[in-house]
């Protein structure tokens, strides 16, 4: 009599729990929207990794040659063994000797090129 008042609320304990925890997983169906989602499918947002590498490289080589044309040659020189030596771009030339002029406009090239990146120099 005392296993049948333990093994039948153990039972229905974990068939809920179970029950529970199936129906708190999400689907792998990729056009499941949860929440306040738009709908938009996770693979009509992104890119895929070789694609978005490949432009990430373009735009860095972009906003490279905008701020050499604002450097002098020397500048140029001392800016490509920084980031030869691994070095960030941002920190690359800020670390160069530039006048005020040289600052704003190259500031103004990351602003235009990296929008998101609001308050960093």
């Amino acid at each position: 009599m005392i296993k049948k008042q333990i093994i039948l609320p153990t039972l229905l304990l974990a068939t809920i729990l179970i029950g529970g925890m199936t129906g708190c997983t999400s689907s792998k169906s990729p056009d499941v929207s949860q929440g306040g989602d738009s709908g938009t499918k996770v693979s009509d947002t992104t890119n895929s990794p070789a694609s978005n590498t490949a432009d990430r490289a373009e735009k860095r080589d972009a906003v490279r040659k905008q701020v050499e044309a604002v450097l002098t040659p020397d500048q140029v020189k001392q800016l490509s063994t920084k980031l030869q030596n691994g070095e960030k771009m941002r920190k690359a030339v800020l670390s160069l000797n530039l006048t005020a002029e040289q600052k704003t406009k190259i500031q103004d090239i990351f602003k235009t090129a990296y929008p998101h990146r609001k308050g960093q120099s």
